[in-house]
């Protein structure tokens, strides 16, 4: 593992000989107090200058043993906070996990905490100063449960099976691996390609069992990058000693607008402490002269949708990924997190898996979740869309019920078609719409016909849910994608196969609140939760151009973005939903739809939604088409009575 101080020396190597991570000294330096005072510098124009070279002599300092000293007093005592170690705890008993690696061990802090909480650890990290006070804290404690069984060694991410003798993996493989505390960004990339992130992370999934589960954060590099300095929230979310920090100053490596590295100095005040920790003395508000030991760390700054890719190409589409902010299951809409935690669940031999139970056809009730009955909010007051009939707001009783987690994925829809032998009404009319722009040049010459009122939607001969751009695709590399070219008809008849239904407009919509009465959208009524994405949309002009800011053109696996309240993962973006009620513009009192019509309702939006075209992606949203429509942007999710 290369922990927070085990790189001190490697990026000590690597920035003498090739870069600039300091600011331009006309501009000045960024920097942020852990209380949350707001910078007072211009952090979005920093200049960098990558011919010059700096050197950061304090650096090494730290390979005598230092480093641990200081970093145990910013822990707090080699303790982390108590609501971290609760949360931490509780998710991983959550995954039945009894077995650990801690692959980011650093002083062992994480891995004292769970074999205090009874779990069966093993630790590795690069750094043998940080390693040998790991080993003190396990020699004072032989007699405590578990401590004389915590096998610690040195080990490299990008060589885990060689870890010395020391520690030994189990068979197995491992019920969870971690690697928690901004610990994997100080991996840096010298090839330019993530090939050693991609290695690491690899060999993380390798030490897992079937079903075992990767536990990996970063802080949010998407708004330090933005704004030139850390969120204000990062105050004490891991350290009891976070109130020791007296300043962190930012600084970013950019080449062309490209920010390869981000470089934090720490300035922690040690007052009361061995003094010769101290590097220089501060100043603090009250004029009282603090003195405070200082250290630079430098990291690759993982957005979190580029991070959730990487993870992606190692585990599969098909693996269940859980995105956390702050080891918070909830924030308020101007939340701006820390820190994002990444929950990968690794899949093979694990009946999970594919989201299926014994016995049944479809996925199993253990993917769906419970909404509690009651009343809600149905439509809105304000609409946007009038012609759709969002309006009018009413209050609608419903009683609880059962709906997917995730939109029905190829995985569950090619176990369909080969246990029934259904053949989709894509496949029966021989053709269905595909955006123009993703088609190859020998299937774009085949399209005779297009939609006068929109040119760009093109009927494609052979575009069904297994080709979906037309023949000459295919669905090996997107079986966690959501299906697609499914009509409506399509979609009953899979519910009904599963021993479910279609969800009804009104259970759609309270899903999609997820509690929060009257949201826009599944998480508040923000589009965007501290500047990042948080579903699947269309960004830049539609259809000229997507600027792919979220990082997909067409379809995204599912539960690729932030499950909202009730834990329900891409109720707008992504692809349009089937429901089963008939359109009308004229709501009744219940919530119910006419018992006939000539179309059905879809809702939620899809991957080609912007605000200035389709701006559908709301909670309130809807639209219709024919019961046998289908199309890239159209699938479903499956719904169940609470009493069935």
């Amino acid at each position: 593992m290369l922990s927070f101080f085990s790189l001190l020396l490697l990026c000590s190597l690597l920035l003498t000989s090739s870069t600039n991570l300091y600011s331009d000294p006309e501009v000045g330096s960024c920097s942020a107090e852990e209380s949350g005072a707001e910078p007072g510098c211009g952090c979005g124009s920093l200049k960098r200058d990558s011919s010059q070279t700096t050197t950061h002599s304090e650096i090494d300092q730290y390979t005598d043993g230092k480093a641990a000293r200081v970093w145990n007093l910013y822990m707090g005592g080699n303790k982390r906070t108590s609501e971290y170690g609760a949360y931490l705890i509780e998710l991983l008993h959550k995954h039945n996990v009894k077995t650990v690696l801690d692959a980011a061990a650093g002083t062992g802090v994480d891995s004292i905490m769970l074999l205090e909480a009874g779990f069966q650890v093993k630790s590795v990290d690069l750094s043998d100063q940080m390693l040998a006070e790991a080993r003190k804290e396990r020699l004072k404690r032989l007699e405590d449960p578990g401590f004389k069984d915590w096998e610690i060694g040195r080990g490299d991410w990008l060589d885990l099976d060689n870890v010395e003798n020391t520690v030994k993996h189990p068979p197995g493989g491992y019920d969870a691996v971690i690697c928690i505390g901004n610990s994997f960004a100080h991996l840096p990339d010298p090839t330019g390609d993530q090939a050693d992130h991609k290695r690491a992370i690899s060999n993380f999934h390798k030490l897992l069992r079937p079903g075992g589960v990767l536990i990996v954060d970063h802080r949010n590099y998407d708004y330090i990058l933005e704004h030139g300095t850390i969120p204000n929230t990062a105050s004490k979310l891991y350290y009891q000693g976070g109130d020791r920090i007296h300043k962190i100053t930012t600084s970013l490596d950019c080449t062309e607008g490209v920010c390869s590295q981000v470089t934090l100095e720490y300035e922690i005040d040690i007052t009361g402490h061995d003094e010769v920790l101290a590097d220089e003395t501060r100043t603090k508000q009250d004029g009282t002269q603090i003195p405070v030991s200082k250290f630079s760390l430098s990291y690759y700054p993982h957005k979190v949708g580029d991070f959730v890719r990487l993870l992606r190409g190692v585990f599969g589409d098909e693996a269940e990924h859980t995105l956390l902010r702050d080891f918070r299951d909830v924030v308020e809409d101007d939340y701006v997190p820390s820190y994002f935690i990444h929950v990968m669940k690794k899949t093979g031999q694990n009946p999970e898996s594919l989201n299926k139970g014994s016995g049944s056809n479809g996925q199993s009730h253990s993917e769906m979740q419970l909404i509690p009955g009651g009343v809600f909010t149905m439509g809105t007051d304000n609409p946007i869309l009038y012609l759709d009939a969002e309006s009018p707001a009413r209050r609608v009783n419903l009683p609880a019920f059962y709906i997917d987690k995730f939109e029905v994925t190829n995985a569950h829809f090619a176990e369909f078609i080969k246990q029934t032998t259904h053949v989709t009404d894509a496949q029966r009319f021989g053709d269905s719409f595909v955006l123009d722009g993703l088609l190859s040049p020998e299937e774009n010459a085949k399209v005779v016909n297009a939609v006068q009122a929109a040119p760009w939607w093109l009927p494609v001969q052979g575009a069904t849910w297994d080709h979906p751009e037309g023949i000459d695709t295919d669905i090996k590399d997107r079986m966690h994608h959501p299906v697609v070219h499914v009509s409506w008809n399509d979609a009953k008849a899979y519910c009904t196969w599963a021993g479910k239904r279609l969800p009804t407009e009104a259970e759609f919509e309270k899903a999609c609140q997820g509690g929060k009465e009257g949201s826009l959208y599944p998480w508040g009524d923000e589009e965007l939760v501290g500047g990042v994405h948080q579903a699947n949309i269309w960004q830049g002009e539609f259809p000229k151009e997507n600027t792919l800011e979220d990082g997909y053109k067409t379809t995204s696996p599912v539960g690729s973005y932030p499950a909202n309240n009730y834990q329900i993962h891409d109720l707008i973006g992504n692809v349009w939903e089937w429901v089963e009620d008939w359109w009308t513009t004229q709501h009744s009192p219940d919530g119910k739809g006419p018992p006939t019509g000539q179309e059905k309702v879809k809702k939620g939006g899809s991957f080609m939604c912007t605000k200035q075209y389709c701006y559908r992606y709301r909670c309130p949203a809807r639209t219709k088409t024919s019961a046998d429509t289908t199309g890239l942007n159209v699938g479903f999710r499956c719904a169940k009575s609470a009493d069935v």
